[in-house]
């Protein structure tokens, strides 16, 4: 749980350094995550919505859309009116298919990040929470799905460039 707090920080941080921030919430904030929030004083005086409830139960379901690798449905750009979830597991490969598992049985809507569509990947599309949470927030800043990638995902993933243009001499 030390983990997705790290990342959730990360988030945070990155969401108030924002020249246009998001407004988050934290779903299921209760028991191991919220005593491990309570190590990182000032949490509660975040721009942050924290709900004990599960997103099922906070948000019409319609609206939601839960982000994950697995899922066949591509993403090519945010909706303002829908709620995008960003699973809080860490170690995904002890969990694959989990997120998109869920949000099939819940009946919402899933879709994963169109990284294929301009790089090759040689492991799995399987990312940080605040990884995606700043790809999110890089594209809603303005920036290409392709810069955002770009920009956000560390070198060593070996993410290499679909060839996608031709060159004329």
């Amino acid at each position: 749980m030390g983990k997705v707090v790290k990342q959730i920080l990360r988030v945070y941080t990155e969401n108030r350094r924002s020249k246009a921030p998001m407004q988050l919430h934290l779903t299921s904030f209760e028991g191991k995550c919220k005593e491990e929030m309570t190590k990182h004083s000032g949490y509660e005086n975040w721009d942050c919505n924290f709900h004990s409830k599960n997103y099922i139960d906070v948000f019409p379901k319609d609206k939601l859309v839960y982000l994950s690798s697995e899922s066949d449905n591509v993403i090519k750009e945010f909706e303002q009116d829908k709620m995008y979830i960003i699973g809080g597991l860490v170690d995904h490969n002890a969990h694959k298919g989990l997120c998109y598992n869920k949000a099939v049985e819940q009946g919402i809507h899933h879709g994963q990040l169109p990284i294929s569509e301009f790089f090759n990947i040689k492991t799995r599309k399987v990312f940080t929470i605040n990884q995606v949470f700043e790809i999110i927030l890089r594209v809603t800043e303005g920036c290409s799905f392709k810069e955002a990638f770009e920009q956000v995902l560390p070198q060593r993933i070996n993410i290499i460039p679909n060839d996608t243009t031709q060159t004329s001499d």
